[in-house]
């Protein structure tokens, strides 16, 4: 194992990850910025977190099965439980609350799909013009996550306990989920809506990022990391590429497979850069740790979560269109306060009384969890 190996793999044991901190940063802002109505791809935002979850979810389970030989289903499910749902449910509460006060028509079957995370399968089969209107219409990528962590543990139990390696197993996953997109589509005449939102044509983002975290653990590709990180200049490709990609995604493309190459293609650029950006910031790209860029990766769910309902405050009163960034600082005010008030008490009381050497082992758990 190469010396750039060691210094990637040690960068995974800090406390805070710079390079998964940005990422994360420039993800959440991506999506505010689409929905601000600037030419930027929030498509590509949510890519970039299905990836980042994948790597790190997986990571954590491996980590918690090389040590105790096995993976707690309950400890795991409280632990995402306690993370997840508070911030959510309020925000749920909050948006249908708005909804009423403003009298504004919704339907109650769409905002139950909101609640028991269903919401992407709910917008697959909806037409476009009811997702517009759809209650929390945000929480569709929320639910393949949580449909994720529903199920991942449960397949990484049975792929572990399998002859083979890990990543020749998640390998065949993701390949399958490229064929059935590409069937679906192509030979079905299925709706680009449905393969969009619908967990069974997007779970290869988190797949892929499921497949680093195995690569690594397996040490399957070890000429790979020094050959991405021979020269910071390499990242330059890596996020150009990224950068075409979702400038086709933002423009669109009548023409199917051009569509589907770069659905394809989004997930594993993303996870390039992901092992760029995690070497380099841990030795060098020191704005990669600056406060703002932290704090923001620190409020990314709370932000993700809220700033629809102060978007869609700002509609609902009138505001200026040139004027609509003026929202910025009111989403990072909300955010500062369900972060503050919601999310930190309830890691806390996660975290209480957990062993504290697994803590002190546990890097990608607590760079997930922050």
């Amino acid at each position: 194992m190469t010396n750039r190996d060691h210094v990637f793999r040690d960068a995974l044991q800090l406390h805070s990850i710079p390079g998964l901190d940005a990422m994360r940063a420039v993800a959440v802002t991506m999506v505010v910025l689409f929905h601000q109505g600037l030419p930027v791809s929030g498509s590509l935002g949510v890519m970039i977190f299905f990836v980042l979850s994948g790597f790190l979810i997986t990571g954590m389970l491996l980590r918690e099965h090389s040590r105790s030989g096995t993976i707690s289903l309950r400890q795991f499910y409280r632990r995402r439980a306690y993370r997840i749902f508070p911030t959510f449910y309020v925000c749920w509460a909050v948006t249908i609350g708005l909804l009423v006060l403003q009298h504004r028509p919704f339907h109650w079957a769409q905002a139950a799909a909101s609640f028991f995370y269903l919401s992407d399968y709910a917008r697959a089969f909806l037409p476009a013009a009811q997702q517009v209107t759809f209650p929390m219409g945000i929480s569709w990528s929320l639910a393949i996550e949580e449909q994720f962590y529903l199920l991942w543990p449960l397949m990484l139990l049975l792929v572990l306990s399998r002859k083979g390696r890990g990543t020749t197993w998640v390998g065949m996953g993701i390949i399958a989920i490229w064929c059935w997109r590409a069937l679906l589509l192509s030979v079905l005449h299925g709706s680009w809506d449905y393969a969009y939102n619908a967990f069974d044509t997007r779970a290869d983002a988190l797949l892929i990022g499921g497949w680093l975290a195995f690569a690594l653990r397996e040490r399957r590709i070890p000429w790979a990391i020094p050959l991405l990180v021979r020269s910071q200049w390499l990242v330059l490709p890596s996020v150009a590429a990224l950068v075409v990609a979702s400038y086709m995604d933002i423009h669109g493309s009548a023409r199917l497979w051009p569509q589907l190459l770069i659905f394809t293609l989004e997930p594993v650029l993303a996870a390039i850069v992901l092992v760029q950006w995690v070497f380099w910031g841990s030795i060098g790209w020191r704005f990669l740790e600056f406060g703002g860029v932290k704090w923001i990766a620190r409020l990314s769910y709370a932000i993700y979560l809220y700033h629809p309902i102060v978007l869609g405050v700002q509609r609902y009163i009138h505001v200026p269109h040139g004027q609509r960034l003026l929202a910025i600082p009111l989403i990072l005010t909300v955010a500062c306060a369900s972060y503050y008030c919601i999310e930190r008490p309830f890691m806390r009381k996660r975290d209480h009384g957990r062993n504290k050497s697994v803590l002190m082992d546990d890097g990608l758990h607590r760079a997930q969890s922050n």
